[in-house]
């Protein structure tokens, strides 16, 4: 079995959902810091050697941090804190990065994608998740999906990388977090020609796959999953309904 260290970015602001949240990852949800059902997912997925969580502050953290290997403070970029928590690792594995919003992630999910992520031989895998796997599983969810060649999906939260692969590629990888939600922007990281085929609902997934082994010069791959608590954060109030109803009906299996 293929093992992989874990960094979980926790950061972000949390008061859009809790005026009381010092960063997102605190945020209540059924009883525990959402950050902590995602370390507890990852501690339960065999695949899943040592884990960092990466942080704005240590304050106030409560008990389950106890839970971590290492607990990297950084309150910087996407990509800083990303390269801040992949330093505090020394192990050479492959690192499997997720956001601290995900509650509803399951094991099972994180052992299929990290499999399936080595199975691929890439050097750079993330997840996609249909649509309709999203509306059964997660009902009541609202997600921005993509077309493209084969249907709607939306993008999962959990990314599988080489050693190197992040450190090499600080510079393009902030720019594309960065120009994620603007069309304009991310054409002039990415070229006109793709953005129109997304935007005409024309963008196969072996093209996002070219254009980014383009840009990271390193091969990568879309993993398709159908466990889509791998892309069901939570960024509002409404959110936090769906992830605890979820939570609550597998606390009664």
């Amino acid at each position: 079995m293929s093992r992989v260290d874990a960094v979980v970015l926790g950061g972000g602001d949390g008061a859009i959902i809790d005026p009381q949240a010092a960063f997102k990852g605190v945020v209540p949800i059924a009883g525990k810091p959402m950050i902590e059902w995602v370390v507890d997912a990852l501690r339960a997925a065999p695949s899943v050697n040592e884990i960092a969580v990466v942080l704005p502050t240590a304050e106030g953290l409560g008990s389950w941090a106890d839970k971590v290997d290492k607990l990297v403070i950084n309150n910087g970029s996407f990509i800083e804190n990303g390269v801040a928590g992949l330093s505090a690792l020394n192990s050479g594995l492959h690192v499997l990065c997720a956001t601290g919003d995900v509650p509803a992630l399951t094991p099972e999910a994180v052992e299929d994608f990290v499999q399936r992520s080595f199975a691929s031989g890439a050097d750079v895998t993330y997840a996609l998740i249909r649509a309709e796997d999203v509306l059964e599983q997660f009902p009541g969810s609202v997600r921005t999906f993509v077309t493209v060649e084969g249907g709607r999906v939306t993008g999962g939260n959990c990314m599988v990388v080489a050693p190197g692969v992040v450190e090499r590629n600080k510079e393009i990888g902030q720019r594309l977090f960065d120009t994620r939600k603007s069309v304009s922007k991310m054409a002039r990281v990415i070229g006109f020609r793709f953005v129109v085929r997304l935007a005409t609902k024309r963008l196969r997934v072996k093209d996002v796959e070219a254009k980014l082994e383009e840009l990271l010069g390193a091969p990568c791959a879309a993993i398709y999953t159908s466990h889509a608590s791998i892309g069901a954060d939570v960024d509002k109030t409404a959110d936090v309904i769906v992830a605890e109803r979820v939570l609550f009906a597998r606390s009664q299996l």
